[in-house]
């Protein structure tokens, strides 16, 4: 199979999978966006790098577009023209990308979301929080919003002052932003692939560890770490994912669609967004756990047909980084050459390179000093480390036995993923969620 990365973000996200596309005997270019560095992928002679997309879209035999933020109406018009491009479309994307858009495709199928009410700028927000005095969570809504100005309130002084430093800083929004109802409880997200005619292969359930330092301190930086589970039954998925899928094939999507819920302590579980594309590290963990063609499944889901087959063990993902991770202020020079030690090619089919180049570097040939080529980081977003076992605790120990084998300077990890889940899945599973889950 001809194959076609185009890789959206910043952090050479679709450099993994390529890399094991073209292990698999397929033949695999790869396109890297607008400020990823240039260095990225380079060394691995096993994939083609791209400066430019769309004249490889007709070589190829599956496009594959890792975001929903870039090039989506291109990518449409192709589709219609009977390229098979896996990922989303204009319509579907916009569930995620406009999040009030999301919310009312929810109440528009019976699912109940937490209320949320739209300011057209901080300030209206603000003046908000102040006559109310209530604790809520902030969220960005327009397409050019900048995401990570989400924002859990830890109380109402606590969320003015933040949008006042906001304010301070310049970082107005373009668009309206959204004040949404905040619920206590467990957070539990639950995925499915799509094809032309409808969800592939089975439910994933999931876990996501959104800050940067281990016990959940520290600056939101997406996603840490990773616990997920490819399940034989969901309830949460037939709650809130089941009820939207003929709609979902009727906007034209297809690819990975996921929603983040949060579990009250009624039991109630709560939609609160979308993510209508392939998501970080996710799916470096769905990759593990895929069995068979990475991506000969892809071309088939492209076509109406489901030969998805998955190891239904637990996967913990653990996201290795560097400074000045995850702010990524530095230049390119700052972040790059940076040696990793201690891949082999007995552990490497659990590593995920995203940032990374084989360069020729010093390394150690047993007890003598040697040169050869070896990963070195092209960024801050090193790479993601995976384990699989039959429980929480069996997964996250094999990725962390994994990780130990490698060296890499001034490296940055969380060393507690999983761990939260021995006091959570017992509070899931009084409400019949995640029952496929075992802490240990």
């Amino acid at each position: 199979m001809k194959l076609l990365v185009i890789s959206m973000d910043t952090v050479g996200e679709g450099l993994a999978f390529g890399l094991k596309a073209a292990k698999a005997g397929h033949e695999v270019r790869v396109f890297f966006g607008k400020g990823v560095n240039p260095k990225t992928g380079e060394g691995f002679t096993e994939i083609t790098r791209v400066p430019e997309w769309l004249s490889s879209a007709r070589w190829a035999d599956l496009i594959v577009p890792t975001g929903n933020h870039q090039y989506l109406q291109k990518l449409d018009l192709l589709r219609d023209a009977g390229c098979a491009v896996f990922g989303p479309s204009v319509k579907s994307a916009r569930l995620e990308i406009s999040r009030s858009a999301g919310m009312e495709f929810f109440t528009d199928h019976g699912i109940a979301v937490p209320e949320f009410k739209e300011f057209a700028n901080l300030e209206a927000a603000k003046a908000h929080v102040e006559k109310t005095e209530e604790r809520y969570v902030f969220k960005t809504l327009g397409d050019e919003e900048d995401k990570s100005l989400s924002y859990v309130a830890k109380s109402p002084a606590d969320l003015v002052a933040r949008i006042e430093r906001w304010i301070g800083l310049g970082l107005n929004p373009k668009g309206p932003v959204m004040l949404q109802e905040l619920i206590e409880g467990v957070e539990l997200g639950v995925s499915r692939w799509m094809g032309k005619k409808g969800f592939v292969g089975p439910y994933n359930e999931n876990f996501e560890h959104k800050k940067l330092l281990s016990g959940n301190c520290g600056p939101n930086c997406g996603e840490a770490g990773t616990v997920m589970k490819y399940v034989g039954v969901s309830a949460l998925g037939d709650e809130v994912l089941k009820p939207l899928e003929s709609d979902l094939v009727a906007l034209g999507h297809q690819g990975d669609i996921d929603v983040n819920c949060i579990i009250d302590e009624s039991g109630q579980a709560w939609p609160l967004e979308f993510t209508m594309r392939l998501g970080w590290p996710a799916f470096n963990l769905q990759l593990a756990t895929h069995q068979g063609d990475p991506c000969e499944w892809m071309l088939e889901a492209c076509r109406g047909k489901d030969t998805l087959k998955v190891d239904h063990r637990v996967c913990a993902g653990i996201v290795v980084a560097q400074p000045d991770y995850p702010y990524s202020t530095r230049e390119h020079r700052e972040t790059t050459g940076v040696p990793v030690y201690g891949v082999t090619k007995a552990n490497e089919t659990f590593l995920f390179p995203q940032s990374v180049m084989r360069e020729e570097l010093p390394d150690m040939e047993g007890a003598s000093l040697t040169r050869r080529k070896i990963w070195a980081t092209t960024g801050d977003y090193i790479l993601v480390v995976t384990g699989k076992g039959k429980t929480v605790r069996q997964a996250a120990g094999r990725a962390y036995d994994t990780l130990s084998e490698l060296s890499v300077p001034d490296v940055i990890y969380r060393d507690d993923i999983g761990e939260k889940l021995e006091e959570e899945l017992p509070r899931l599973h009084a409400h019949g969620f995640a029952t496929e889950f075992a802490y240990e």
